[in-house]
């Protein structure tokens, strides 16, 4: 039995049905047999393949990372303001590089603190070195699920020397994609994100609705509470991400309540919504120029960057911009997904409390209604 083999019987067998994964050299047989074999997202960062995959886990799925270990270094803070703080559970199986005959000197620092890194963050690993080693995935896979334990496997370049494994080969696209331009001129902000809010209430309603951190959290918190909503309590960047994974593995019309800062922190989550294609998703990105949560500092968006025009590069064809609460709540309604809302807004918070949620209740609630 090749380890390939025994990795992916090990895999189907604990129930592993969904894979958040970008490609290493060392491991690309694994690698395409994992896209062909299970439902998989081919990440555009590692890091947003931990929103990806805890949206997936609340919707019900049980999910996986496969990525090279320098990836780590770009999950830290999402592995501990978010996986840790929901306690989602997360297997992540990495291939090992500057370690083993490594000739690129850029590898070997990564290789040599991977392990102090997990360590530190008391992330409990497996060093797989050969054929029996793969046991250790085996006998430990249904406990990360089971015990929502993050877990790292620590796959070493000589578990797949002679292995004569070849994947089902993966169909690439012929041509590159080429899209119209998005043209629609810039409105005149009307209202800020809380009066927004105030105005789409209903069409929030019933939908599964993951919040940005911050203020617009606790604005949401104020105006549409209800069991669906997702509020983002410490990654930022991550809420698109977690979005994603939850369009991805149900049937339920999913709503990302961005910023612009937020997107522009995890801008490559565009492509992989637009390689992905959920048509259940809606990105709502309120844009007000601002880092509204510390302080109002000027974003990008503020005079440079236009967030609807990078969406389209990225691939997302069904875009509206507007400063007209009436058409965002009317894009709302609509189920032509994947689709981007730029809804143009004045900075400015509202004075409202603090949420009096748990991560774990909200975790609880989102997982009852997605899974129901």
């Amino acid at each position: 039995m090749t380890p390939e083999d025994k990795i992916l019987g090990i895999l189907k067998q604990r129930n592993v049905d969904f894979f958040g994964a970008l490609p290493c050299d060392r491991n690309k047989k694994l690698y395409d047999a994992v896209l062909a074999g299970f439902r998989s997202v081919e990440l555009s960062r590692e890091e947003e393949g931990v929103g990806i995959c805890a949206g997936a886990l609340m919707a019900g799925a049980r999910p996986a990372m496969l990525i090279q270990n320098s990836g780590l270094g770009n999950m830290i803070n999402a592995l501990a303001s978010m996986s840790k703080l929901y306690s989602f559970a997360l297997p992540i199986f990495m291939s090992w590089r500057g370690m083993e005959s490594e000739t690129i000197d850029a590898q070997k620092w990564m290789g040599e603190y991977v392990p102090k890194i997990m360590k530190t963050m008391d992330i409990p690993y497996h060093t797989i070195r050969s054929l029996d080693d793969i046991d250790q995935i085996d006998e430990t896979l249904d406990s990360v699920y089971e015990n929502n334990e993050i877990r790292g496997y620590l796959m070493e370049p000589a578990v797949w020397k002679g292995s004569d494994f070849e994947p089902d080969p993966i169909s690439a696209p012929s041509a590159f994609v080429k899209l119209e331009n998005f043209d629609t001129p810039m409105p005149e902000p009307k209202l800020t994100r809380f009066e927004l809010l105030e105005k789409i209430a209903g069409a929030l309603e019933g939908k599964a609705v993951a919040c940005n951190l911050g203020i617009p959290c606790k604005e949401l918190y104020k105006v549409c509470h209800q069991p669906s909503n997702f509020y983002m309590l410490g990654s930022m960047g991550m809420v698109t991400p977690v979005a994603l994974g939850m369009a991805l593995c149900s049937d339920k019309k999913v709503i990302s309540i961005d910023g612009d800062g937020s997107v522009l922190m995890n801008p490559s989550t565009l492509a992989t919504i637009a390689r992905t294609a959920p048509k259940n998703l809606t990105v709502l990105c309120v844009d007000n120029g601002a880092y509204g949560s510390t302080g109002n500092q000027l974003t990008a968006t503020s005079s440079w960057t236009d967030l609807a025009k990078v969406a389209r590069g990225f691939g997302i064809e069904n875009i509206v911009r507007t400063a007209d609460p009436d058409e965002v709540a009317e894009a709302l309604g609509g189920d032509d997904g994947p689709l981007f809302i730029h809804a143009i807004c004045k900075a400015g918070n509202a004075n409202v409390p603090n949420l009096t949620l748990t991560p774990e209740e909200i975790r609880a609630s989102v997982e009852k209604f997605l899974r129901g």
